[in-house]
């Protein structure tokens, strides 16, 4: 691992942080409805916090930039920075307090950090592949028991935007969450992800969801010790994710049983 990584994950975290503030001072019309193209829902503040973190990414780093509301911008390097400015945005508009804001930095499709800031608790999570994750400064792993088992596990999911609504998907989720204890649709990736590296749950997927929801949170799930699993990346940036404690708690490993 580059000796300079912790000084990208320091970048990536000051920035959450200004992002954090701006939210703190946010207008009134911000959880106000921006879009909406089917299920996905694009509200003001997420524009006005896109524009702090990339301002601030710029400021410390030359790297592309993958942003979900602007797309990419092109920089220098083969790492490149993914981001979400809030995860859980209609959470947020609803005055639901399960949203945070979300920086990945990636090489090849592989996460090599990720910082994920949950503004409502103050929980500022980050890792490093290859050298550990914390929360607040204080380490994290992922649940280790040797007995795991589904039926006693907690699966978070979700359904994406762009996820096909069909019968046939349905019952193949249907399949899939009936093999876990408990089931939680939080409705913030990112979030889920760090529950997963910080032992709160066990299992993660999700189809079909976006790269910058899950960009963060997988390198804090690799850096806390977890296993991760992707399809291919497609050309709008969807992709089918699993994380879990253990390979054998991956979703794919389950429902192969």
């Amino acid at each position: 691992m580059r000796a300079d990584r912790h000084k990208e994950l320091e970048l990536a975290e000051t920035t959450c942080k200004a992002a954090q503030a701006r939210l703190a001072e946010m207008p009134c019309d911000a959880t106000e409805l921006d879009s909406s193209i089917g299920r996905e829902w694009k509200i003001k503040a997420d524009k006005l916090l896109e524009s702090v973190i990339i301002s601030n990414l710029r400021k410390g780093s030359d790297y592309p930039i993958l942003s979900e509301e602007s797309g990419v911008h092109k920089g220098a390097g083969e790492e490149y920075w993914i981001v979400d400015p809030l995860d859980g945005s209609a959470n947020f508009s609803r005055g639901l307090p399960i949203y945070c804001i979300s920086i990945g930095l990636w090489k090849n499709n592989q996460p090599i950090l990720g910082v994920v800031l949950d503004p409502y608790n103050e929980q500022l999570f980050s890792g490093i592949v290859g050298d550990g994750a914390k929360c607040n400064g204080c380490e994290i792993q992922v649940r280790k028991k040797i007995d795991l088992d589904p039926s006693s596990s907690i699966l978070c999911t979700g359904f994406p935007a762009g996820l096909d609504h069909s019968k046939k998907n349905l019952d193949n989720i249907v399949s899939l969450i009936s093999r876990f204890g408990k089931v939680r649709m939080l409705g913030s990736a990112a979030l889920m992800l760090c529950y997963v590296a910080s032992g709160r749950c066990d299992s993660y997927w999700e189809r079909q969801i976006r790269l910058w929801d899950v960009a963060a949170g997988l390198a804090i799930v690799v850096s806390a010790g977890g296993q991760i699993k992707l399809s291919k990346i497609s050309e709008d940036f969807r992709v089918d994710v699993e994380a879990a404690c253990a390979t054998r708690m991956l979703a794919s490993r389950i429902n192969a049983k």
